[in-house]
């Protein structure tokens, strides 16, 4: 039995990688199975041994919804919060009590290509899909700042239903997973991953992760290259005449950025609104009722009463009808939920996961934080199965073999000093 549940680790591992294609309830079924499984291992192999104290402490943000969830008045919503925060404490616990070996450099770098082949296939499936229902010169129609193509993906695309913001994060990080290997080990072919998540970055209009692309693509010429002067300026100039180029063949990629100029101080009025202007009402009634409720929240079973509440006092506008808009924030989510002292706790937390990442001197972990901690300022991304399970799996995987990594080197090292 030892044996068997130590092999399907690899398979189930490898095919929860595939997350962003499958619907939650099929990734829900997986990480579950890998749980299972991981039960069985640590009795079969008869590992009673305790959680680490790294592992308790990435169950905190859990920990922090349930406890203030304890001082509901409304229980059935509680419940929903706090079933959106049971990443936080399943994939730190049970993911820790697989066994090291599947997280070597090969097996991470397996997960990795599983999870780029996925997102290439999403791309492939978007673009086939849509010009399979429109023609190409509907393709260049844009309505309202926002491209045919986009719309055809937010709102008639059925098939999985990834928020193409989730899925652009990932790309972000794919991309720079392709990238490193062109620049470090020389595999060109890698270079086809990056023009064709920057196409699909650019072509679904998400303006944070193209800017986030584009930087990060950029940086690395520059710090993770053996170049000279001259090649880096070259390449990074090469990216970002590239990434003109894809622009100005991309239907509605200014519009969405002049939207920004244009919207930004305007108020939600009537069915005149836009992405823009309901994120900054968004944010506005944020600060507003964080402030009125800054010592203790309003509790997250009345977030979304008490942001309804404010947008139906303050804007004459029909936005939110329809449409639970929370706060687009996951700091806020936090502070306008639990209060100050909450947001203190998740801060700990952040820190702790900053310092971990820090100490690895792995690029690719910090690349992964960075980004989605971005993420975390323009979306509910925690709450959401995605971004919460995307987080979870990435950062523990990227823990557990920055320890392999390290237990490699010291090895090393005993046997030098031998």
């Amino acid at each position: 039995m030892k044996k068997i549940s130590f092999q399907l680790f690899p398979f189930l591992l490898a095919l929860l990688f595939v997350f962003p294609i499958l619907k939650e309830n099929w990734s829900s079924i997986i990480v579950i199975l890998i749980c299972l499984n991981a039960i069985v291992y640590k009795i079969a192999a008869k590992d009673f041994t305790w959680p680490k104290r790294t592992t308790l402490l990435l169950t905190i943000p859990f920990w922090l919804v349930t406890f203030r969830s304890l001082f509901s008045n409304h229980w059935s919503e509680s419940a929903t919060h706090i079933q959106h925060a049971l990443f936080f404490l399943i994939l730190p616990l049970f993911f820790f009590f697989i066994p090291k070996e599947h997280f070597t450099k090969q097996k991470f770098d397996l997960y990795i290509k599983v999870l780029k082949y996925t997102c290439l296939a999403i791309g492939i499936i978007y673009v086939v899909s849509f010009f399979m229902n429109y023609s190409i010169s509907e393709f260049f129609i844009v309505f309202q700042n926002v491209s045919s193509f986009r719309n055809y993906v937010y709102f008639d695309f059925t098939l999985f239903k990834i928020h193409p913001t989730y899925y652009t994060t990932l790309l972000v990080f794919c991309t720079a997973h392709s990238f490193d290997l062109v620049l470090q080990q020389k595999k060109y072919s890698q270079f086809l991953f990056v023009v064709a998540f920057m196409l699909i970055s650019i072509m679904l209009l998400t303006r944070l992760n193209i800017v986030l692309l584009i930087l990060t693509l950029t940086l690395m010429v520059f710090f993770r290259s053996n170049l000279k002067l001259k090649q880096m300026l070259l390449l990074s100039g090469g990216i970002l005449g590239l990434t003109v180029v894809i622009s100005l063949l991309t239907p509605g990629i200014k519009h969405r950025f002049v939207e920004l100029y244009h919207s930004y101080d305007v108020k939600p009025q009537n069915v005149a609104y836009d992405s823009t202007n309901i994120r900054r009402a968004i944010f506005d009634c944020s600060v507003a009722i964080s402030k009125e409720n800054f010592w203790f929240g309003v509790g997250f079973e009345n977030l979304q009463d008490e942001l309804n509440t404010c947008y139906r006092d303050n804007y004459d506008s029909s936005f939110y009808d329809g449409h639970n808009y929370m706060t687009h924030n996951y700091f806020f989510y936090i502070l306008v939920s639990g209060g100050i002292f909450c947001l203190a706790v998740f801060l700990f937390y952040l820190f702790t996961i900053l310092q971990i990442a820090w100490k690895s001197n792995n690029f690719l972990f910090k690349v992964f934080l960075i980004n989605v901690m971005v993420i975390w300022f323009i979306e509910d991304y925690l709450y959401r199965h995605y971004g919460i399970l995307y987080f979870n799996l990435l950062l523990i995987c990227f823990i557990r073999y920055t320890e392999n990594q390290t237990l490699v080197t010291e090895a090393e090292s005993k046997k030098v000093t031998a």
